[in-house]
């Protein structure tokens, strides 16, 4: 398995580079979109609210409300700089769980790792890497989905 993972490591190095920049070009928007908020207002948006003399204590109306007021003051605590390494983070990691995967579900098709070929093209956002031993055919490709407040991210489909 690890000859696979390396040599599917090796077939989208341009994927990774590409959505590695992605998602720092998503996270530049995403600070820019909080950067001029305060926490009270992000506290007061998702209708939690202070109360407290001596310090502050928070409650949410709802779970998702917190979750949502925690994610954006995380991003405001980080800083511009600390928000893309942790982001640029979470690519890395996506990326290689995704290798990972994609290894393991090829596995079970029952190729040969020791005679493989590959074959790799790149149009756009999309890859589709095709993996033969000689007897059988793997074809793996992409589907990467973002937006304005989506974060960039993929999966891989093989027939």
């Amino acid at each position: 398995m690890k000859n696979l993972v390396e040599a599917l490591k090796k077939e989208t190095k341009t994927l990774k580079i590409q959505f590695i920049q992605m998602n720092k070009d998503w996270a530049k928007k995403e600070f820019k979109r909080y950067e001029n908020t305060t926490y009270i207002n992000i506290l007061e948006k998702y209708g939690i609210l202070t109360k407290g003399f001596k310090g502050v204590e928070f409650y949410a109306k709802t779970r998702k409300s917190e979750a949502e007021a925690n994610k954006r003051i995380k991003i405001l605590s980080l800083g511009l700089e600390g928000f893309l390494l942790e982001t640029e983070k979470q690519a890395n990691l996506h990326y290689n769980q995704s290798i990972e995967k994609l290894a393991f579900r090829i596995e079970k098709k029952g190729l040969d790792t020791n005679k493989l070929k590959t074959l790799t093209s790149h149009i756009g956002v999309n890859i589709e890497t095709t993996l033969t031993d000689g007897n059988k055919k793997v074809t793996a490709f992409t589907i990467i989905a973002e937006g304005e407040i989506q974060r960039p991210h993929y999966r891989y489909l093989i027939k």
